[in-house]
């Protein structure tokens, strides 16, 4: 990493994180699903496939602008 880039990074230390419409906060409850879903397959990355697989109810009616 180049000093620029410490610099810059050392220089977002501290400030909150913004959310905005292209990443929305996550409620408690589709929090909590992605964890199970994360835990029960034992990956860090979930899928829209797998959402499918366990919520195919909660996917059908997600809001997708």
């Amino acid at each position: 990493m180049t000093a620029e880039e410490k610099a810059e990074i050392a220089a977002l230390k501290g400030r909150p994180i913004v959310f905005d419409e292209d990443c929305m906060p996550l409620s408690e409850e589709v929090h909590q699903k992605n964890l199970y879903i994360k835990k029960k397959y034992n990956t860090q990355h979930v899928t829209k496939e797998l959402w499918l697989k366990e919520f195919p109810e909660d996917f059908k009616k997600r809001d997708v602008g």
